[in-house]
């Protein structure tokens, strides 16, 4: 039979029973774990895990008469109720002392653990919550968490623990069912197999007599200490039972108090107008349905508050559970790192000690096995020689061969052991050869690597090679163009000075010849100076066409060379070429890679310069 337990205690009622005991000592609260999740402050009473009306009119039902005698609870008296569940009670606790005590825990041990701890409320059956509680105060004690005082138990002994649990019993469901007597309450948690909140569900008539708060604890000869502790820590519970009780209700209290407001009212006295009653009416009304929306309001925020409760509660549960789990993955690595190898090493000298010691048992198995044949042999030399003893000479023989038979046993008992050890020494040696294998590949990878460095160090050596030679053929490229571009500036340089001195050669000719034509005009007939006149012009063409050339030949060589028309005023660096006017430089060659047109060397600055004409 499994006796359920009682799991209507509120919050408040078990925090209390955990801390203090009648004896006036907080033990409970030195063996709870610091890190121990707290129970939740909302009362277990489920409506949910309430008896069926079958379960319960088939427990009505083996009453013979259909009803309850006048005592209200059957064929027993109240004394031999109590004894039964005392019994009930009393062998529960001993079978969890012997439950500790086939755990390994001692006896003595075990039993102080039951008197300090072993309540029997919980989330489980009487039985396992008296187990739970028991081994959370001895794996307390064992952890050093108890302190000086933490050793001493709370009762004497077992049958004060048991009178106590059932006094609180009975005191709990009196409680909640103020009606019933004690006889009634000890009847329905023995149809409730010791659960409250079954038992709190059985309805039973009662003769309409009730005890009083202080006549349970009367009949166990409980001490003042206890009575209070017992009255105190059941109150909590019956508030909040009839708290649940009163909001259960529908709120429909508010209403009819309204309504009898209206009911109070005197429509008939002709006294007071018709207006005034019809406002009191409409204000009544008003009223009605701001206590509708209040309590709907009140309702709503209730079930949010709940709802964001329960998920709080499963958030922290949830993010508990990942935090053990992850201690509890770093704990097993860190412990596996370390032990993997030293296991591994371990295990190859046992395999090699035991693969030495059935070698041993081999040969001692083989030196007994020849001794065995010499024996026999001189057992049968004896049988023929002697024949003295028939019955002697066969019981030897039957016993020489139970002897050899076992040794036979024991040598294929150590054949197949070798074999087994010898199969777990090849698959060790196979697997250090795989991970020779990983090794070497391992080496094999890392000089592929190597080697590919090398390559890409010879790569960039070459690279750079190339670059240097690529600059070092720039610097020729720009000595060579600036070669270039001093001899052009010199042979420009001298074809200016020759055409200047041509001009001015030419120009002295012409003012000797005017001159000597002045003098002379008055010797010379109309023939020489028509013939003079002739020279001076040609002379004068000859000029003028020079001047044309030099002209043209100087604005041919200040032309741009890519519109045709304005006149070069940009100079590239480092080439020096000046061949293209501002317009162009700026339409045309204003890229970042821009090229001079003349030499095709990339150009680094632009300079502007002025001339003449500008």
């Amino acid at each position: 039979m499994i006796f359920h337990s009682f799991n209507l205690f509120s919050s408040d009622s078990r925090i209390y029973l955990e801390r203090y005991h009648p004896m006036g000592c907080t033990v409970r609260s030195k063996h709870v774990r610091p890190n121990r999740k707290t129970r939740s402050t909302k009362p277990q009473f489920d409506p949910s895990c309430l008896l069926n009306k079958t379960a319960l009119s088939s427990l009505l039902d083996s009453n013979p008469s259909g009803n309850f005698e006048d005592s209200g609870y059957g064929y027993c008296t109240e004394e031999q109720l109590e004894d039964l569940l005392l019994k009930h009670l009393e062998h529960i606790y001993n079978e969890a002392v012997s439950k500790l005590v086939s755990l390994g825990y001692d006896e003595e041990a075990a039993l102080r653990a039951v008197l300090s701890n072993g309540y029997c409320y919980g989330g489980t059956d009487v039985l396992n919550n008296i187990l739970d509680n028991s081994l959370t105060h001895l794996k307390g004690s064992s952890n050093g968490e108890e302190d000086e005082d933490g050793s001493k138990t709370v009762f004497a002994d077992l049958r004060q623990l048991v009178e106590y649990s059932l006094a609180g019993m009975v005191y709990l469901l009196k409680q909640v069912k103020p009606n019933l007597s004690k006889g009634d309450a000890m009847c329905c948690l023995l149809m409730s197999e010791l659960d409250v909140g079954k038992a709190s569900t059985i309805d039973i008539p009662t003769s309409g007599k009730v005890d009083g708060d202080g006549d349970c604890p009367r009949r166990f000869n409980l001490t003042p200490s206890m009575k209070c502790l017992l009255r105190e820590n059941v109150a909590a519970f019956a508030a909040g039972y009839r708290a649940s009780k009163k909001c259960e209700q529908p709120p429909q209290e508010s209403v009819s108090s309204v309504l009898e407001k209206f009911q109070d009212l005197n429509l008939d006295d002709d006294s007071a107008p018709e207006k005034g009653k019809d406002d009191a009416l409409i204000g009544l009304l008003r009223q009605v349905q701001d206590l509708k929306r209040q309590v709907k309001e009140r309702r709503e925020w209730a079930q949010k508050k709940a709802m964001q409760a329960a998920q709080k509660v499963s958030d922290e549960l949830a993010e508990l559970q990942s935090l053990r789990s992850e201690r509890e993955e770093n704990l097993r690595l860190k412990k596996g790192k370390q032990s993997g190898e030293e296991s591994t090493v371990k295990r190859i000298s046992e395999m090699e000690s035991d693969l030495r010691k059935v070698s041993s048992h081999v040969d001692k198995a083989g030196m007994i096995a020849r001794r065995l044949e010499n024996e026999n042999a001189v057992i049968r030399a004896e049988i023929e020689a002697s024949k003295l003893s028939e019955s002697e000479s066969l019981t030897a023989c039957i016993e020489a061969t139970k002897k050899e038979k076992k040794r036979l046993k024991r040598l294929v008992a150590w054949e197949k052991q070798k074999k087994k050890l010898q199969g777990e020494i090849d698959g060790e040696k196979e697997k250090i050869k795989a991970l020779e294998r990983g090794l070497a590949q391992i080496k094999q990878e890392e000089k592929e690597y190597e080697e590919k460095w090398r390559e890409e160090e010879k790569a960039k050596e070459q690279a750079l090679a190339q670059v240097e030679e690529e600059q070092r053929s720039k610097e020729a490229t720009e000595v060579r163009n600036k070669r270039n571009v001093e001899s052009l500036r010199l042979k420009i340089e001298i074809d200016f000075q020759r055409h200047k001195d041509d001009l001015q050669r030419l120009e002295q000719e012409l003012s000797r010849l005017n001159k000597d034509s002045s003098t002379d005009a008055s010797l010379l007939s109309n023939n020489i100076s028509q013939t003079k006149g002739e020279e001076v012009s040609k002379l004068l063409e000859e000029l003028d066409r020079l001047d044309g050339l030099y002209e043209k030949e100087e604005s041919y060589d200040r032309e741009c060379l890519i519109c045709m028309k304005d006149e070069v005023s940009v100079v590239f660096l480092p080439c020096a070429h000046q061949v293209v006017c501002v317009s162009c430089s700026e339409s045309f060659m204003g890229g970042d890679k821009a090229t001079c047109p003349c030499c095709r060397v990339p150009v680094q600055q632009r300079i502007r310069v002025f001339g003449a004409t500008s």
